[in-house]
C-alpha cells in the first residue's frame, strides 16, 4: 500500500512541475506516466463517462494471477469490465467489477470493449459479448453506473455468428460498389441523437476482401437503441486487419474518427506502396484519426492522420472539456506494472485536421 501511495505522490509532483513550467510537449519516444491500475489486475481497452462532477472509467481487466506469459490470450473466464472513479483524471478510486460474462446466457465465454450513453434516465452500455453459441453486441442497463443488468439477447450478431443465426450480413456501398460486412468488436455509441437517430461505430470486416486488408469502420443507426440497421461504411483504407476501439466526436467544425490500427506485419512490409501516407512505415497497433466534414460521408485516405502518442500508448479516448481543452487518456504499457491507464494528455487540434498531444497538468 505504501508503494502505491508513493507512485501516486510521484505522479502528482510530476504533474505539478509540468504545470509550473508551462505545457510541455511529450516526445513520442517517452512512455506516458501511469495514472491508475486496479489492484491485482491489468487494464486493456477503456471508455469513459462524466456524471455529476465525477469521471467514471470503464476498462477491460484481467487478474495478474494468470501470469504474464498468459496475459489476455486463452483466459476468457477471467476477463471483466472494471470500473473506477475520479474527479481530476489523475487519482482514481477502484469501484470493482461492473460487468462480466455469465454462465447460461448468450454471453457465457468472455466480455470485451464497449461504450456508454445516458438516455431515458438510465445508462446504456453497449459491449462486445462472446459466447459458445456465438458472438454479438450486447446491452446492459444501469440506474447508477455501478449495478448493471445485461439484456437477455444480443442486439445483433458479430462475425461468423451471422451465418449461425440465419441472418444475412450487413450491406453498404463503398466507391459505387455494394459490399457485405460484419462487425468484429468494439461498439462506440455516439452520446446524442442526430436528427432523431442514434449512431454506433463498429470495428468491422469487409467479407469479399482478403483478411489482411479487410478491416474497416462501419456505421449503424437506430431510433430506439435496440433495432439497428446499416448506415454505411465510414472508412476502409485497405491496409488494416482491424480498426479497433473507434471513437467519434465533433470539435471546431470537424468530425474526428479515431481508432487503433492493427497490421499484418509480413503482408504490410510487402504492400507499403498501397498504404495511405499516414500509415506508411508505421508498426502495428498505432493510433490514428480521420478528420471529416460530415461523419456520414466516406472517409478518404487524405483525411487520415497518425497520432504521435507516447511510446507504449494505445487505445486512445478523447475526453471533452470546457472551452475545447480536451484531454486524451490511453492504455499504457509500464515496464514494471504492465498495462494501466495513462495520465491525461492535452489534445491539440491541428490546422490540417491532425491531433497533437501535450502534457496536461
Amino acid at each position: 500500500m505504501k508503494a502505491s501511495k508513493n507512485v501516486k505522490h510521484s505522479n502528482c509532483v510530476l504533474a505539478l512541475l509540468a504545470f509550473l513550467s508551462g505545457v510541455l510537449s511529450l516526445p513520442a519516444a517517452e512512455p506516458a506516466s501511469v495514472s491508475f491500475q486496479p489492484p491485482g489486475a491489468w487494464i486493456w481497452d477503456n471508455w469513459f463517462v462524466h456524471e455529476g462532477g465525477q469521471w467514471h472509467a470503464f476498462y477491460l481487466q484481467l487478474p495478474k494471477a494468470v501470469g504474464p506469459e498468459r496475459r489476455w490470450k486463452d483466459n476468457d473466464p477471467y476477463k471483466q469490465v472494471g470500473h473506477a472513479t475520479s474527479t481530476d483524471l489523475i487519482h482514481w478510486q477502484d469501484v470493482g467489477v461492473a460487468l462480466c460474462a455469465l454462465t447460461d446466457t448468450w454471453n457465457d465465454r468472455h466480455i470485451a470493449t464497449g461504450s456508454i450513453i445516458h438516455h431515458q434516465n438510465r445508462w446504456w452500455m453497449f459491449f462486445t459479448g462472446r459466447g459458445h453459441q456465438g458472438d454479438g453486441v450486447g446491452l446492459a442497463l444501469s440506474d447508477d453506473l455501478t449495478t448493471w443488468k445485461t439484456e437477455s439477447d444480443p442486439l445483433f450478431p458479430l462475425a461468423d455468428t451471422f451465418a449461425k443465426s440465419g441472418r444475412k450480413p450487413f450491406e453498404a456501398m463503398w466507391e459505387s460498389k455494394l459490399h457485405s460486412w460484419v462487425g468484429i468488436s468494439d461498439p462506440y455509441i455516439y452520446p446524442e441523437a442526430v436528427d432523431g437517430w442514434f449512431y454506433l461505430v463498429l470495428c468491422s470486416r469487409i467479407l469479399d476482401a482478403p483478411v489482411e486488408e479487410s478491416g474497416c469502420l462501419t456505421l449503424l443507426r437506430s431510433r430506439d437503441l435496440r433495432q439497428w440497421e446499416s448506415a454505411g461504411i465510414m472508412a476502409w483504407p485497405r491496409c488494416f486487419e482491424r480498426m479497433e476501439t473507434p471513437q467519434l466526436w465533433s470539435r471546431h467544425g470537424r468530425w474526428h474518427l479515431s481508432f487503433g490500427g492493427v497490421l499484418n506485419a509480413p503482408w504490410a512490409e510487402k504492400n507499403q506502396d498501397r498504404f495511405p501516407e499516414a500509415v506508411k512505415g508505421k508498426r502495428s497497433h498505432q493510433n490514428y484519426c480521420y478528420a471529416l466534414s460530415d461523419f456520414q460521408q466516406s472517409a478518404l485516405d487524405a483525411d487520415l492522420h497518425h497520432i504521435a502518442a507516447p511510446k507504449g500508448s494505445y487505445i486512445m479516448k478523447v475526453l471533452p472539456m470546457p472551452e475545447g481543452e480536451d484531454v486524451a487518456i490511453f492504455t499504457v504499457m509500464d515496464s514494471k506494472l504492465g498495462t494501466a491507464l495513462s495520465l491525461p494528455s492535452r489534445v491539440e487540434y491541428l490546422p490540417d485536421g491532425g491531433l497533437g498531444l501535450k502534457q496536461a497538468p
